[in-house]
């Protein structure tokens, strides 16, 4: 198209020139006329364009988003159209290999957020629990028991803290070994487990020591509960440890007093443990429930 009217012009400029007879200035303005045409022509027809284009190649490098690509000048039939086509289609390829890098992103940390929650989950349930019977440990009871004697007081429910003692263990341990030792710590997890609700928390507190919390629970219904598997225990032992071995429970019951609102955790454990260490004294294999608190 410039070339038709650089012809054009020419042809105009010599017309001028055999008109007027005076070719100096008549070819100087024909010529000057030229090209401010061809320049604004070709302003109006290829840099604007191109302009155009660059400005939708710096939206396209910003957004990523196939919405950009959709606006370059590819109905064109020249060459800012050929070239426009060919930015749209490797443009698009572009646009989806980054977005499916996103979203591969965005899919590996939600998985790996996820596997640090079930690890850090994992973790710390392990740290919670005794290895070797599967039941809370000490920092297990240390970290939910105070709560839990909160929420009880603030609810007006009852509950009873079970303190438990294996009778002579040490003597197994010395007879049979520490791996028959172990193995009836476990058998006494097991039971335990077995007795407890859904909502009862029972913590191996180290060696041969257990204590069960039963929130919504009276004394009367847990010393039941403490007979049973002191009765349960007897039986299995007598059919699976030698004569020269006997082993049984001592076991202490404490409630929450309703009477003193400032007992606390450490008080109702106190009062459980004197308690199992009145059993001991009164001969073993039994259970002993504390006076109601002063």
């Amino acid at each position: 198209m410039l070339i038709f009217l650089a012809l054009a012009g020419g042809a105009l400029v010599g017309m001028l020139e055999v008109e007027f007879g005076r070719p100096s200035w008549v070819l100087s303005l024909g010529l000057t006329v030229l090209a401010v045409s061809l320049l604004t022509l070709a302003r109006y027809w290829i840099g604007t364009p191109f302009d155009q284009l660059v400005e939708q190649l710096e939206r396209i490098k910003k957004d990523y988003h196939t919405d950009a690509l959709s606006k370059l000048p590819m109905d064109r039939y020249d060459e800012v159209g050929q070239i426009a086509r060919l930015i749209h289609d490797i443009g698009s390829v572009s646009v989806r290999n980054h977005n499916d890098a996103a979203q591969l992103r965005r899919t590996l940390d939600h998985r790996v957020a996820q596997a640090t929650q079930r690890a850090t989950h994992e973790l710390r349930r392990l740290v919670m629990r005794d290895p070797l019977t599967g039941l809370g440990n000490r920092r297990f009871l240390d970290e939910q028991f105070e709560p839990l004697v909160r929420s009880i007081r603030e609810s007006g429910s009852e509950m009873v803290c079970i303190a438990i003692d294996v009778d002579n263990f040490k003597g197994i341990n010395d007879t049979l070994g520490h791996a028959a030792g172990d193995e009836l710590l476990k058998f006494l997890g097991q039971l335990i487990r077995g007795l407890c609700r859904g909502g009862d928390y029972a913590i191996r507190l180290g060696g041969d020591e257990f204590v069960i919390l039963l929130p919504g629970c009276g004394v009367p219904r847990a010393v039941q509960f403490a007979e049973q598997l002191v009765a349960l225990f007897s039986q299995h032992t007598q059919h699976t440890l030698p004569p020269s071995c006997p082993t049984s429970l001592s076991v202490g019951v404490a409630g929450l007093a309703d009477s003193d609102p400032s007992a606390n955790a450490a008080d109702l454990l106190r009062r459980a443990d004197e308690a199992l260490y009145s059993a001991k004294r009164g001969g073993k294999n039994r259970v002993c429930d504390a006076p109601p608190r002063a």
